[in-house]
This record gives structure tokens, sequence and C-alpha cells, in this order.
């Protein structure tokens, strides 16, 4: 909550920089926008011969810069982590706690319908990579591995310079499974609460 204030403090002492603005989308804009919301585990990871959830919903945050090529299209880069719950498993009988942690880096995308619209829908897209941490107990490990985003969005122009809206995404990381026992890939759907400025 700090970074989402922060950043629209920053925002509002450069508005006069950026007079002018129309609403909508046009060819060259760029957004800056900063997120926040949580993110809820849709499948389990192994741990020898067992599946276990890596966490309960989480707190997922991000950053993006996307410049539209089109007011169609806009192409960028995000940065965004997800910090996952403790929830109890049960591995030999035993219970114990598990959770995990989620960064990533992506080349970030966006299609637009109806970009000259003050409120539009859109698709957001990425493909990265993210570095997942698994913890049970005591017990840690990591690996680094592709990732890919795809959801739903809609978007509103508050006034000529400043962007909110909401996101809802299905996120997909590949897996190690030689770390992670019989476990391809993880994933999870976030919903997020975006704020930004246009540029």
């Amino acid at each position: 909550m700090k970074k989402l204030f922060l950043a629209a403090v920053v925002c509002a002492l450069f508005t006069p920089a950026f007079a002018g603005i129309d609403q909508g989308i046009d060819q060259g804009m760029t957004h800056l926008s900063v997120m926040g919301g949580f993110a809820v585990p849709v499948n389990e990871y192994g741990s020898g011969n067992s599946k276990l959830d890596y966490g309960d919903i989480g707190v997922t945050y991000g950053a993006q810069v996307i410049h539209h090529l089109t007011p169609y299209f806009g192409l960028g880069v995000e940065a965004n982590g997800t910090n996952y719950d403790k929830t109890d498993v049960t591995v030999s009988g035993n219970k114990v706690k598990s959770s995990a942690d989620k960064y990533g880096f992506f080349v970030a995308g966006k299609v637009n319908f109806a970009p000259e619209a003050k409120t539009r829908f859109y698709i957001p897209f990425g493909a990265g990579f993210v570095q997942f941490k698994g913890k049970i107990d005591n017990t840690e490990e990591k690996n680094s591995k592709p990732a890919l985003f795809a959801g739903i969005g809609v978007e509103s122009d508050l006034n000529d310079i400043f962007i909110w809206g909401f996101e809802a995404r299905y996120n997909h990381w590949f897996m190690d499974d030689s770390k992670f026992a019989d476990t391809k890939y993880l994933a999870d759907v976030s919903v997020l609460l975006k704020l930004g400025v246009k540029l």
C-alpha cells in the first residue's frame, strides 16, 4: 500500500509535465503502472510420493511499463512477485507448514479494445522467467524457469493523466522436477488493482 501511495504522490508532483494528454490511448503513448492484489494457487507440487499445497492465498504485486506501438497494441516489461501464506500439509503422517514465494520478470504485452474510449477492456499477457522458492518447515528449495501469464482487464481514465483498473490473470510457470518431485509446472489465478499514469 505504501508503494501505491508513493507512486500516486510522485505522479501528482509531475502532473504539469503531462498537461495536454487526451483521454483514451494514442499511438506512442506509454503507461507506467503499479499493481497489487491477491493470488490463489490452483494446483500442487510433489514431495516424495505426496502432493502438497505450496501455500495458501498470497499477496501479489508488481510494476509495469507498456509502450503502445498502436492504440490497439502495447509492449513493454513487468516485474512482479507473490508471497503465499503458510498452509498445513501432511508429510509421512506428520503435519508441517508449507509456503512459497515467487518473483518474475516478463516481456509484457497488452491488446486494447475500443482504445479511444474512457473505459476500455484489454487482454494482458507476458512471457519471461520466474524464481520459485518452496518451503516445508525448515527445508527450502529454489528453481528458476520460464513462465507465462494471460488474462483480462478493464481500465478507466481518472483524468487526462491518471488511469486505474482491475486485472484477472492466469499465471503458469515451469518447475525443475528433480528438485520438486513429479512437478512439471505450477499455476495460480491472481486479481490485481492497477494504478497508473500516462506518459
